[in-house]
């Protein structure tokens, strides 16, 4: 069945580097972006000679692109149409509010008989987790109550002496306040646009969840989605309960897999992986996926096989696994102490048999 993209995304550059990438030739494709003022030039310029910016009613391409300036008001028509939303994190100005932005757009292609369906292309934001919406939104609304009570302060001031308190002062220094008519006004709208801003950015695109649930309150059913859940654990919760064989198996599928409508890049989340669980890439690398299947992901028997595999002397061997094998500040029996060494020995194919005053050298 046929089928033409619709990808709304708001970046020239993005276009771009899409057209690049895929080697699109001009006769697939259509890019409608802003055109006024000095945007027409700065942007023919990214997209190049070959790829004029088009209009809205321009006949249908196999892949058309749409900026902002067709996100609201546009009516687009195309039977065979399929939408993209793309939303790059790493881009805020590509991350749209789901109620509002988000829902005009999943109305631009009229006719489609697929108008019902959305792919949303995204990547999550890098921002600190430290501060929480609720948090912000706190801070926010405190601030803003103090330069309320700031102004009607100075305002309370006779004419004569608000001008002459206001003259002495060569900016504002408080959030939300500017200096209008000899009096201090208290912009409620830009306190309100911190707070979307905020939430956009470092609230619903910090992760799969949060996004998810602001597409459900929306009344959006998600029907597929390709992300990691365990990324999602281990970057948003400190304690979060994962198993060596969920890591290992996650690892192996990113460096076995290409990206399937993602901007996630797969080598960077294989490096949070690492990064957190430096094993994990140690093992895959050293051993290979099959061997650590056949040691059926055991954590000790792998710390085992990496140790037998360094070019060390024998006795610094044994003393490594004997450190990954032996309990800490417990006591341990004899006859458990050398039956753990002889297997040391065995698995490090040194002929000999182990003696508990072994342990002493």
């Amino acid at each position: 069945m046929e089928h033409n993209l619709h990808i709304f995304v708001n970046s020239v550059e993005f276009i771009a580097k899409v057209i690049d990438l895929a080697k699109l030739t001009p006769d697939n494709v259509k890019v409608v972006c802003s055109t006024s003022g000095e945007n027409s030039e700065n942007n023919q310029r990214k997209l190049g000679k070959d790829y004029p910016i088009g209009q809205p009613s321009d006949p249908v391409r196999k892949i058309n692109f749409y900026t902002s300036t067709c996100f609201e008001g546009c009516d687009l028509y195309d039977e065979n149409g399929v939408t993209f939303i793309v939303s790059d994190g790493n881009k805020s100005h590509t991350l749209l509010d789901i109620s509002t932005l988000f829902t005009q757009i999943c109305g631009r292609l009229r006719d489609s008989k697929y108008k019902g369906e959305i792919i949303h292309v995204y990547s999550t934001t890098k921002y600190s987790r430290d501060v929480t919406l609720d948090e912000f939104v706190a801070s926010t609304k405190k601030v803003l109550a103090e330069a309320v009570d700031y102004a009607k302060e100075i305002n309370g001031l006779s004419e004569t002496a608000r001008e002459k308190t206001l003259s002495k002062i060569k900016y504002i220094n408080e959030q939300y306040v500017r200096i209008e008519d000899n009096r201090l006004i208290v912009d409620k709208n830009l306190a309100n646009m911190d707070i979307v801003n905020f939430k956009i950015c470092r609230h619903i695109y910090r992760t799969y969840i949060n996004l998810t649930d602001e597409l459900k309150r929306n009344g959006y059913t998600i029907t597929r989605h390709t992300f990691s859940e365990i990324i999602e654990k281990i970057e948003n919760k400190d304690n979060a309960r994962v198993t060596f064989k969920e890591l290992f198996d996650e690892y192996h599928c990113l460096k076995t897999t290409r990206p399937f409508f993602s901007l996630d890049n797969h080598e960077e989340l294989c490096a949070r992986i690492a990064l957190k669980y430096p094993l994990v890439k140690q093992a895959y690398d050293e051993l290979g996926t099959a061997k650590v299947q056949a040691l059926k992901y055991h954590v000790g028997n792998i710390r085992r096989e990496l140790t037998k595999q360094v070019r060390l002397p024998s006795e610094y061997k044994i003393v490594k696994m004997i450190d990954t094998v032996f309990p800490k500040q417990m006591f341990i029996s004899k006859s458990k102490a050398k039956s753990e060494l002889q297997r040391i020995y065995d698995d490090l194919g040194i002929q000999q048999t182990a003696k508990a005053n072994d342990l002493n050298k």
